[in-house]
């Protein structure tokens, strides 16, 4: 039973969270922006949750706001 994977999420946005975001059950990314990113996004597509939606008007820093709104709600429905 890993407890880190059952217990804890991140937000992350680059490589060197890659680690990080292995270790956890949940993670929120703003935006892809990385080959490697976007490689562990689509070997993970429910674990790695991308914010980015520019159709919706959601980049850059609103992708960052949301990605931070979602992991506070995550929080929240684990309470």
């Amino acid at each position: 039973e890993d407890t880190m994977l059952e217990s804890c999420i991140c937000l992350c946005d680059d490589d060197n969270d890659l680690e990080m975001a292995n270790a956890c059950g949940k993670v929120f990314l703003p935006s892809v922006s990385s080959i490697s990113m976007q490689n562990a996004v689509h070997n993970s597509p429910d674990k790695i949750l991308v914010m980015e939606n520019k159709e919706e008007g959601i980049f850059e820093t609103r992708a960052t706001e949301k990605a931070i709104s979602r992991a506070i709600l995550e929080v929240e429905i684990r309470l």
